[in-house]
């Protein structure tokens, strides 16, 4: 039995978590997440920036927003965007 359920294994579900971890060591935490692995998109961020999809939603100019070029991030963000 659980206290709290966390949907979502991303960055702000896992900074919930821990934060309620933190400030009720009394409640058990639990993290769900559907994809194969949590943390996946801070996992592929890029010099140090978590998500830099969340303001821009055009391709093109997203791929400017990444420090390290554009070539790797065209498929997905052409692919995965909203």
């Amino acid at each position: 039995m659980y206290d709290l359920i966390v949907i979502g294994g991303g960055a702000a579900g896992f900074y919930g978590a821990i934060h309620v971890a933190e400030t009720r060591p009394d409640m058990k935490v639990l993290i769900l997440e559907q994809g194969k692995q949590v943390l996946g998109k801070v996992k592929v961020s890029g010099g140090g920036r978590c998500n830099v999809t969340h303001a821009q939603f055009n391709p093109a100019l997203l791929v400017q927003a990444y420090p390290r070029g554009e070539k790797e991030l065209r498929g997905p963000f052409n692919s995965y965007n909203p």
